[in-house]
């Protein structure tokens, strides 16, 4: 929330990493990393002067990571959460994601089996040492990203 009134939003666009899902067995992990630079919040992180750039330290602190080693699975072998460590100015702390809508098939475009879902999650950004703009831009930020993930070799 910005001045507790509108809710400020903005995205990355520089994003990605890999999945290992053995459904079978019922495990695997997640490795995701975001480039900090790459923030639009309708006016970027390019310029020093820029809130998105204050708040992400991006020349400081590149890259956002969460790794996870435990995927929570639900009674029909499809992915619900993933628990796991996210990394941002460089502190790291433990962030359990919801994974929404899980599925795997084949894509109809271009043939390849793969698994999409939405993730999303709640953090407080004061406990990563984000304070800057805390009371004037919320402490809670909340995430939300879609993922696609393609069987290797296909």
């Amino acid at each position: 929330m910005h001045l507790g009134l509108t809710t400020q939003s903005g995205r990355f666009d520089k994003a990605g990493g890999s999945v290992v899902l053995d459904r079978g067995s019922r495990n695997g992990s997640v490795t995701y990393e975001v480039e900090t630079s790459s923030l639009d919040m309708g006016f970027g992180t390019e310029k020093p002067n820029s809130p998105g750039n204050r708040l992400f330290a991006v020349k400081r602190f590149p890259k956002i990571t969460f790794r996870s080693t435990k995927l929570i699975f639900g009674q029909n072998d499809e992915v619900i959460a993933a628990e796991g460590q996210l990394t941002l100015l460089g502190v790291t702390r433990p962030l359990t994601v919801i994974v929404n809508r899980f599925k795997c098939s084949v894509n109809p475009m271009n043939k390849k089996q793969m698994c999409a879902c939405e993730i999303t999650a709640s953090l407080k950004r004061s406990e990563f040492g984000m304070v800057k703009y805390i009371p004037d831009i919320s402490d809670e930020i909340k995430i939300s990203a879609p993922v696609e993930a393609y069987k290797d070799g296909d």
